[in-house]
Order: C-alpha cells, then structure tokens, then sequence
C-alpha cells in the first residue's frame, strides 16, 4: 500500500508543473547582487574620420533560452551602456567616424541619417545547460555550463539591408550550483533517476547570475579586441560602396 501510494504521488508531483525545471536556492540568506564594469581600452588610436567611413550604432539587442530575464537582472545594469560606449570607442581609434548615440532607430534625424554610411546593431547571446546534476530527485547539484556569442551585423542605413554579420563566441565557462529542482511535464520517473542527463536551465537565481556576469566581465576585453580586428577600415569602405549602391537601387 505504501508503494502504491509513493507512485501516486509522484505521478500527480509530475502532472501538475510546467515544462522544463527551474533551480531555487535552497533557503538561506539573499545573495548580494554583484554589479559587473564592463572596462575596455584600445591598443592603439588611428585619426578619428580618416577610414571616410561613418557609423551609428543600434540598441544592444539580447538572446537567451530561459524564461529568466538575465539581461535585465541589476549585475547587468552596466552592459547596455558599456558596449555602446565602447563600440564607439574602437570605431573611433580604427579611424571611423560615429554619429549619435541614438536611443532607437527612429529617433535618428534624418541630416545625421544622410551622413551615416552603416548602422551596427549588436546583440548578446548566452545559452546555460545544467551538467552532471546529482542527488536527484530531492535536490540538484553540479554546474552550470554558458555559452554564447556576441552577434554584430552591419545594416545600410535607409533600407535596412544587411551588408555584413560576424559571430564572436563567448569562450565557454560553468560555475557550481545547489539547489532544489522543479520536473515539467513530459519528463518520466526515469529521467528523473538519470543522474547524468544533461537539461535546459529555464530559471536563474540571484547568486547563478553574479557567477554569469563575472564571467562575461573577465572576458569583455578580449571580446572587444576580437570585433576592434573584424571591423578593418579597408574592408568597410568596401562595404560602404556597396551600400550606396544599395541605397541607390532602392531609390534613396
């Protein structure tokens, strides 16, 4: 009888909460939230304007797999204003001219449009996958593994046309967690005896994401020295003609 009943409850446990899991730390005192600086310098300064090649830069857009909003947690307050600061900085140093900083799109005058040649929308992937956990089904410990990338396209200003697209990948990293773990539907008492099943984080607390920025804050720099090379200033004169062919076709 009291198997009988063990099984029940299981099956009922696993009916009844949503799809995928999500890590709760286990009851303790708040972790303090670490707000991440994002610092980045320049090796070297070219003539501000001597590339002849002039950019805006678009809002930081974000990327992610769970239903957390990482990228709006307070340990990434400075991103946004970081990446924009310093894409302006880099395009400055390799001899670009930038126009702006704009708020969105729309919001950009149409004189400053006529004299911007590319218009570089960045965007911040980062995908996280439990490893290993164990001690299941009552809790789960092990690590969390990021990925990710940081995405740049080039898009010609008054059509919107895409010139250009590089993916920088974020060298991946993981950090350890403890935690209780609530089982979606569709997963089998099996799967949850599985020890070494891989499965999609869905939900971050506050502690897993001070570990996510400092990861990303450690290796900011050398992101920004791998786009600082991408973006040559021969290649983008290349570009910006083709973008004023463009432009021309399409009537502008």
């Amino acid at each position: 009888m009291i198997r009988k009943y063990l099984i029940v409850s299981a099956v009922v446990f696993l009916s009844v909460i949503y799809t995928g899991y999500a890590m709760a730390a286990s009851p303790q005192q708040e972790v303090a939230k670490y707000v991440a600086n994002f610092n980045y310098t320049p090796d070297s300064q070219a003539v501000p304007g001597s590339a002849g090649v002039t950019f805006a830069i678009g809002k930081v857009g974000y990327q992610s797999g769970i239903r957390t909003p990482w990228f709006s947690a307070p340990q990434f307050a400075n991103f946004d204003k970081a990446i924009k600061e310093d894409l302006s900085k880099l395009l400055n140093a390799r001899g670009f001219s930038v126009r702006g900083p704009f708020d969105a799109y729309d919001l950009i005058p149409y004189p400053d449009k006529k004299a911007i040649d590319l218009y570089l929308v960045p965007t911040l992937e980062l995908l996280f996958t439990s490893k290993g956990p164990k001690d299941l089904p009552k809790s789960i410990t092990g690590n969390v593994e990021v990925t990710g990338k940081i995405i740049l396209e080039l898009r010609e200003i008054a059509t919107g046309e895409l010139m250009w697209a590089k993916r920088i990948p974020i060298t991946k990293f993981e950090f350890p967690y403890k935690g209780s773990i609530i089982w979606g539907a569709g997963v089998t008492v099996a799967d949850v005896m599985n020890k070494e099943i891989d499965k999609s984080v869905v939900s971050l607390d506050s502690d897993s994401i001070n570990d996510i920025v400092k990861g990303i804050e450690k290796q900011y720099p050398e992101l920004m020295d791998t786009i600082s090379k991408l973006i040559d200033p021969e290649e983008m004169k290349i570009i910006k003609k083709q973008a004023q062919e463009v432009k021309s076709k399409k009537g502008y």
